[in-house]
């Protein structure tokens, strides 16, 4: 604010200037109609006395008398000469007041009143209570508790020498070259179907889609289908052949990137991670690529194992052996495909090699027990404090120097020792309810372990009687409910 500006104030504030003398003034001065405005919002309230004109009803201006302002010198630079005490102003002109505007109303709410939604979108809630209790009874599981140990709990039933197992002997490639077993599954009788005819086209809807991502993008072999992880020399997301980036990202601090690891994988996806290194008795001695009957010796040059576990949701699982068991646990494939390319192609850009792995290259199971994820049980498969049996697991494995976990017990040996619901409910009668045994039911059980070794040839003949897959076992487990009030 200049000179000419305070002084025009001060006049104001003392009463000494009309409101028409400020707007000639401010006029003169330079200053904006909003600027002499705000000057005029400053000046006093003056009751109307004689000398002021007042108006009447209509804008008729009341008579008036000479008024004799004091101002007299220099205001901003301007020689203002003093009038005369017989100077009158000349008459105000008349004025029309506006007519009477409607009051304003509020501004209207854009947007309904605000909810609570819940962490998995599928319900919005008045109240944080009422959002608590639908997490707690439909979201929430109690978990047992876990202590690290040394060894993994299956450490001590191993009897002998473990020797590396044949990709080739996997129930899934006896199909392909095993003469006796395709003549077994000749004779299997295909079950009538429970659906109808319209109920069948949306399972098998909702099987191709949650399979389509694996399918597609999985393997680029044309005989590809899912399923089956990574194919020797085809590319896609299971590709090992994507180069490694010349530009190392310097490790000081391993325990930070393996942190770092788990949470990148988390973003990605995974449900479960845990880090190994790489026991060379879980990595297959042979490839049996059965998409294109590609055999050979199998290496997987790496010391650490990154272990992902995807969920597979409980209200499909609960399906099973019908299309909503199946098409979540291939929605799980699809997701293991995904997850492990993308951690594989961050560690390759941070210049450390590395490649995905899904059902390839390696036992999956006990690599995710040495991970610490969880522990064998009865019917064969991992079982983890959060899940039961309902994840999908897959791995990446990589040169970046890591802090290995440490494996963990929550009691599942001594539990399945006396828990038989898995082998009740089996529809093939595959899961064994006796004792622990170091004798294999087929080519496609390993020697050298003391446990309950499933009959995978009688499950596969199951689904094939079935249509498709079986998650029975998985359904029936107690720790695969959802709601574990139990504990």
């Amino acid at each position: 604010m200049d000179m000419g500006t305070i002084e025009l104030h001060d006049l104001i504030k003392q009463g000494r200037i009309s409101r028409r003398d400020l707007l000639r003034y401010a006029a003169l001065l330079g200053l904006s109609a909003g600027a002499a405005e705000a000057l005029a919002a400053c000046a006093p309230q003056v009751t109307p006395t004689a000398g002021m004109p007042t108006y009447l009803s209509g804008g008729e201006a009341m008579p008036t008398r000479v008024w004799t302002p004091a101002v007299q010198g220099h205001v901003s630079g301007m020689d203002v000469d003093a009038p005369t005490p017989d100077w009158t102003p000349p008459p105000e002109p008349t004025i029309t007041p506006p007519p009477p505007q409607p009051l304003s109303t509020a501004t209207p709410i854009m947007w309904e009143p605000a909810q609570w939604i819940c962490p998995q979108g599928d319900a919005r809630f008045d109240t944080q209570e009422a959002l608590v209790a639908h997490v707690l009874e439909k979201h929430a599981r109690k978990v047992p508790g876990a202590r690290r140990v040394s060894q993994p709990t299956y450490a001590q039933f191993i009897t002998g020498l473990i020797e590396r197992f044949d990709q080739r002997n996997h129930v899934f490639s006896r199909t392909v070259w095993d003469k006796n077993y395709q003549q077994e599954l000749t004779k299997v009788v295909p079950r009538t179907p429970r659906e109808s005819p319209e109920q069948m086209l949306e399972g098998m809807a909702f099987v191709a889609g949650s399979i389509y991502t694996d399918d597609a993008a999985g393997s680029l072999n044309p005989n590809y289908r899912g399923y089956s992880g990574h194919l020797q020399n085809t590319g896609g997301m299971y590709d090992w052949n994507d180069p490694v980036s010349a530009n190392q990202y310097p490790v000081s601090d391993l325990a930070q990137m393996s942190l770092r690891i788990k949470q990148v994988a988390r973003t990605f996806g995974a449900d479960l991670v845990g880090i190994t290194r790489l026991d060379p008795r879980w990595v297959y001695s042979h490839y049996f690529d059965r998409e294109s009957g590609a055999y050979g010796k199998l290496d997987v040059p790496y010391p650490f194992a990154i272990v992902m576990a995807i969920e597979m949701d409980w209200t499909e699982i609960a399906t099973s052996p019908r299309f909503g068991a199946s098409a979540i646990t291939a929605h799980a494939y699809s997701r293991m495909g995904e997850i492990s390319s993308k951690l594989a192609k961050y560690i390759r850009t941070l210049g450390y090699p590395a490649v995905p792995s899904g059902n390839d290259s390696t036992q999956s199971i006990p690599l995710a027990i040495d991970a610490g994820l969880g522990e064998l049980g009865r019917l064969g498969l991992l079982l983890t404090p959060e899940f039961g049996g309902r994840q999908r697991i897959c791995k990446v494995y990589t040169g970046l120097p890591l802090v290995p976990d440490q494996p963990i017990d929550f009691g599942m040996q001594r539990y399945c020792e006396t828990c038989f619901v898995c082998a009740k409910n089996c529809p093939a009668k595959a899961i064994r309810s006796e004792e622990r045994t170091t004798q294999v039911t087929s080519i496609s059980n390993r020697t050298g372990l003391l446990r309950w070794p499933v009959n995978v040839s009688e499950c596969y003949k199951f689904w094939r009687a079935n249509g498709m897959d079986c998650s029975n076992c998985i359904r029936a487990c107690p720790w695969s409910l959802q709601n574990r009030g139990w504990l």
